[in-house]
């Protein structure tokens, strides 16, 4: 079953402003219900009263991490989705976060508009067909190496 965006909850737990507003005209437009959080305790308090499907939690903010963040929120609700957003460029931090199962996938900043929805959406379909869980060993297929290829033929003929 694919998820077209009706009506799941999207909570995004960021303490920077501008991240929040961009994720939630984003998703807004997509079709989901989004809610915001400027910090780890009151998205806590929020994720508790509005169950969401989808929690996108900021790696990096004061006052509780975003990891204890996510593991709260497990304890809050095994059923959230809990979707990594950080600044950090250290891969291996990020893969190792989905691999013990803290987070079901990452989103490293600056993200696109596409890879927030793509990521959501794949959550989503991930929640119904559990093989579709990304590999955090296997990174996501580069769309752009499949550019339209121009081929010059030299069609001009040779006396024999």
């Amino acid at each position: 079953m694919s998820f077209s965006g009706k009506g799941e909850i999207v909570l995004i737990i960021d303490d920077d402003e501008c991240i929040r507003d961009s994720c939630c005209q984003v998703l807004t437009k997509a079709g989901y219900r989004v809610e915001t959080a400027i910090n780890g305790e009151g998205g806590l308090a929020k994720a508790a009263q509005i169950a969401p499907d989808i929690a996108l939690v900021d790696l990096d903010m004061p006052g509780a991490s975003g990891l204890e963040v996510m593991d709260r929120l497990k304890e809050i609700n095994p059923g959230i989705i809990r979707i990594l957003a950080t600044g950090n460029t250290s891969i291996d931090l990020e893969k190792e976060i989905v691999r013990k199962g803290r987070a079901f996938h990452y989103l490293t900043k600056p993200f696109s508009p596409e890879q927030l929805n793509m990521v959501v959406r794949k959550a989503l379909d991930g929640r119904e067909n559990p093989g579709l869980r990304p590999n955090p060993d296997k990174p996501e297929p580069n769309k752009d190496w499949f550019k339209p290829w121009k081929i010059k033929l030299n069609l001009t003929r040779t006396s024999a």
